[in-house]
């Protein structure tokens, strides 16, 4: 067994972890525009589940963006946990922590990323009016946004890890590897 700091310390284990989440997302996208050519509307669950996609997506960034930071520090999980900062979903946060470059555009969909990550788990937010913005999709566009933000948080984390880490510049097709 790896001991935990090897393991949290590990920028390619942050990786591997986000890389299982993009393919489980594309997957479940892929069997959404199944039922979207098979059944009409009615009979298909399609917001819940695009909830889920992008709930995915969205801890798919959060293991990269946490990546780039193990490979700027690799000494965060040094005493046996990582600080409180480093435990929550604050997206923008963390990657205005980990010195990357966030436009207007990507800083909106960091946050909407958290949302579907803190609420999009459950019926509800947390609080009364969190996770609204859970419902509502902008497909092909959430999508497509999605996954350019991911390639970009790839490349970043290909560049603080000095190239150490597997690069993935195809992350819509990761599911077909």
């Amino acid at each position: 067994m790896i001991p935990f700091k090897v393991l949290a310390g590990n920028p390619s284990a942050w990786q591997a972890t986000a890389h299982a989440l993009v393919c489980s997302a594309n997957l479940l996208h892929d069997v959404l525009q199944e039922w979207d050519g098979q059944k009409s509307n009615a009979e298909a669950p399609h917001t819940n589940v695009r909830r889920t996609v992008m709930m995915l997506y969205g801890l798919a960034a959060e293991n990269l963006i946490k990546a780039i930071l193990v490979a700027k520090d690799s000494g965060l999980a040094s005493k046996g946990t990582f600080p409180n900062w480093f435990k929550k979903h604050a997206l923008c946060k963390l990657a205005r922590r980990a010195g990357l470059f966030v436009s207007q555009s990507q800083e909106h969909l960091l946050k909407r990323l958290q949302e579907f990550v803190e609420c999009g788990k459950y019926p509800v937010g947390l609080r009364e009016g969190e996770g609204r913005y859970t419902w509502v999709h902008c497909e092909p566009v959430d999508l497509s946004d999605t996954l350019q933000l991911l390639g970009y948080l790839e490349e970043e984390l290909e560049r603080a890890s000095g190239g150490h880490v597997v690069a993935s510049a195809d992350l819509r097709g990761l599911h077909t590897r």
